[in-house]
């Protein structure tokens, strides 16, 4: 019989020092492969694994070491206190973007927004998350992609989320004239020649890349969104780690006033924010 912690003991028997896969990683894989918890997989370590679940590990592992990210093998991501489900149309939703919410939640503590816009929702994550945070907002998200759209609408449903709209749209191209308390976006932006794009090979191009070095698409929402914010309303974007001061400056030559940013969990600079002047 060949349980479960005797296939966690043989992956890091077999593996060399610098290939060796991180335990968490493993138990990640057993509990997909089971449909399990880790509580579970904790409280079972003599649970057998069939010849199944065996093939099944052994064909993940080996995409894993190709450098195939463990969410698009295993089908799913935990973000805030969702499990949302992704696939290579959407990118990966990472601890970084959930600054944004904490952002959020701190500047709207006194009122919350009534109407919220997520712009290139991709699987969802600042949609649905929003909505945990703001159970009263209406929130409208976009996608120019229908693949990522259909994967968003699925995270709402199985994370029983009903307050999201969703909308096939390339920034604000198809979305009826309306004003918004709240607009969020993790728009792409990175260079054409951005040196972490290898190690992002596997995600969506579309979602990660822009021109004018990565700065294009922050420029084209922040000269729309006047026209769907309501006075006093917030623009936030999350962006790349050393590009605070050029996003403050587009906000800034957009009309945008009050401007702040938060940083991410390693201390970069990766959320900015500027508020519409009222009349």
């Amino acid at each position: 019989m060949f349980t479960i912690k005797d296939w966690i003991s043989q992956q890091q028997q077999q593996a060399p020092n610098r290939q060796a896969i991180a335990t968490n990683v493993l138990r990640q894989l057993l509990a997909a492969a089971l449909n399990k918890n880790s509580a579970w997989l904790f409280a079972h370590p003599d649970h057998p694994l069939t010849v199944g679940n065996i093939q099944q590990l052994d064909e993940w592992l080996s995409r894993l070491k190709t450098g195939e990210p463990l969410a698009y093998i295993t089908g799913q991501q935990a973000f805030w206190d969702l499990t949302l489900q992704v696939n290579p149309h959407t990118l990966i939703p990472r601890p970084d973007s959930e600054i944004l919410i904490e952002t959020a939640v701190s500047l709207y503590e006194k009122q919350a927004p009534e109407r919220v816009l997520d712009l290139g929702t991709g699987s969802g994550a600042l949609a649905l998350a929003l909505a945990r945070v703001f159970p009263q907002a209406t929130i409208l998200a976009t996608d120019q992609s229908a693949p990522a759209l259909e994967m968003a609408s699925k995270n709402a449903r199985i994370n029983r989320i009903k307050q999201v709209t969703f909308l096939q749209s390339d920034w604000f191209e198809h979305i009826p004239a309306q004003k918004f308390d709240l607009i969020v976006s993790n728009p792409p932006y990175l260079a054409t020649d951005d040196e972490h794009l290898e190690a992002l090979q596997h995600e969506p191009t579309s979602a990660l890349v822009a021109g004018e070095q990565g700065l294009s698409d922050f420029l084209d929402i922040t000269s729309r969104a006047p026209d769907f914010l309501s006075h006093g309303g917030i623009l936030m974007f999350e962006h790349g780690w050393q590009q605070q001061q050029a996003v403050a400056d587009i906000l800034a030559a957009g009309g945008f006033q009050d401007i702040g940013f938060a940083k991410d969990l390693a201390g970069h600079d990766r959320v900015t924010w500027g508020r519409l002047q009222k009349p």
